[in-house]
């Protein structure tokens, strides 16, 4: 008897960082080697990424990204646990930092996932696929917890 089939799942992040990143990505899952991608909604190439995985027909998920670039959310309209007085998150040691710290309000961090959910849906369409987190993000302690709340996963 032969065991279990196991399915090898390559997933390319960052997709909508940039449009040459973006175009390896999507040279790889043609060539097969990647199987899924995981979208930036606030990358600089969002929109043309989305655009790719669509006429690709791409399985794509969610970068949830709480450390680099701009926010997406409520907080772009003014002071933020999240952001630097630049109005930028900050960064992926700051970020560390200040969870740490006890600086960042969970909150935000809620209503953030859940405006880069909404403008997933938005580019796309559709849920994602899937959810990971930019940096590692989802390994923080009490920013993941938020993400039940914020419709990224079950209750």
């Amino acid at each position: 008897m032969a065991g279990p089939r196991v399915r090898l799942v390559v997933t390319a992040d960052d997709f909508g960082y940039c449009p040459r990143r973006d175009e390896g990505i999507v040279e790889a899952f043609l060539a097969g080697t990647v199987t899924s991608v995981s979208l930036l909604v606030n990358g600089a190439a969002a929109e043309s990424a989305a655009e790719l995985a669509r006429r690709h027909s791409i399985p794509t998920g969610l970068h949830a990204n709480l450390s680099e670039g701009r926010p997406v959310g409520p907080a772009r309209q003014g002071a933020s646990s999240l952001l630097s007085r630049e109005g930028f998150f900050l960064g992926k040691m700051g970020f560390r930092e200040a969870v740490a710290a006890g600086d960042v309000a969970l909150p935000q961090v809620r209503e953030e996932l859940e405006a880069q959910l909404s403008r997933f849906r938005e580019l796309l369409g559709r849920d994602p696929t899937h959810v990971d987190g930019h940096q590692h993000v989802h390994v923080l302690p009490g920013s993941w917890v938020q993400a039940p709340r914020s419709g990224l996963l079950p209750d």
